[in-house]
């Protein structure tokens, strides 16, 4: 309980150095942002997303998760590259944008 506004200060300080939060994108659609070079990753961002969503009345859950995502974003960048890294937590962004506002709001 006292390392969630930590870990969310830090989250929230990497996810908006690197992506435009103002777009916003259904996941189950197919129309994806023109910044968006890696629609698999995307895609793979908007699913975590949805399963974090999934856990989102339970603090320390959702504080596993964003540790898990935040690592996925860095494993993403050292072996596919910074564009499918940025592409991912955009398509993770984005739907957590869409579909929990207030959490939005705390993250980013």
């Amino acid at each position: 309980m006292k390392f969630l506004p930590f870990a969310l200060s830090c989250l929230t300080g990497a996810i908006c150095m690197s992506c435009n939060c103002s777009e916003s994108s259904s996941f189950r659609s197919e129309t994806v942002s023109g910044k968006v070079k890696d629609k698999k990753a995307y895609r793979l961002g908007q699913e975590h997303a949805e399963r974090l969503l999934q856990h989102a009345d339970n603090e320390d859950a959702l504080q596993d998760g964003l540790l898990d995502i935040r690592a996925r974003i860095s494993n993403i960048g050292s072996k596919l590259g910074a564009q499918s890294a940025t592409d991912y937590e955009r398509g993770f962004t984005d739907y957590i944008s869409a579909n929990n506002d207030s959490l939005a709001r705390i993250l980013f």
